[in-house]
């Protein structure tokens, strides 16, 4: 099976063209970038919550922690929507002072000459971001579903698997920047490679 991306994608795009409407062309490329950190501070903040779905019990098999793949994927976002309000919205502005950090496998600070040259009309550095933004909205997407999958009991190598229709073989995965890389690259940027059409000029 490979994940259907479609909703996502159509959110993502929705979000892109309400900020367009709300914020001057001055300052939506940074409220764009911005998003996307308090997204990836979130899943970082709750990684041991999504890496927890794939407890083993005594005998060493993966527990089965609820009874369907729909259930679990509630639950994570429920745990994704109170992880934003509770410990990313206080301190997102203070956690991007320091540009170099990483948040799974990129720096504040990549973005920082895309969104100076967006700000004076360079439209293909503002696609550059709207396209980083869709990117990482499904990518961290896909990152929840693959902790719904590892509650139905699936191995973390299975989950990926059944995500990508595709038989990997990986170091364990422990860091929320490990599974990010992997999903991006077998279910995200396939998936965009489809069907990704670019906004019109935002001129």
């Amino acid at each position: 099976m490979r994940t259907d991306l479609r909703n996502s994608l159509k959110e993502g795009m929705d979000n892109l063209l309400t900020w367009r409407n709300r914020y001057s062309k001055m300052d939506y490329p940074e409220k764009v970038i911005l998003n996307v950190f308090y997204r990836k501070y979130t899943m970082e903040f709750m990684f041991s919550d999504i890496i927890g779905c794939f407890e083993k019990n005594f005998f060493g098999k993966p527990k089965v922690k609820w009874s369907n793949f729909v259930d679990g994927y509630q639950k994570l976002t429920t745990i994704y929507s109170s992880t934003a309000l509770s410990k990313t919205q206080p301190v997102l502005h203070n956690l991007l002072t320091n540009t170099e950090r990483n948040v799974g496998n990129i720096s504040y600070e990549v973005f920082i000459p895309m969104i100076n040259e967006a700000k004076k009309g360079n439209n293909a550095k503002l696609e550059e971001i709207e396209y980083a933004y869709l990117y990482y909205l499904l990518t961290d997407e896909c990152v929840l579903l693959w902790g719904a999958c590892g509650g139905t009991g699936l191995t973390k190598i299975d989950a990926i698997g059944k995500m990508s229709g595709l038989v990997i073989e990986t170091e364990e995965i422990k860091a929320y920047g490990q599974i990010e890389q992997v999903l991006g690259r077998l279910c995200t940027a396939p998936y965009l490679n489809d069907t990704y059409k670019p906004l019109p000029s935002n001129v």
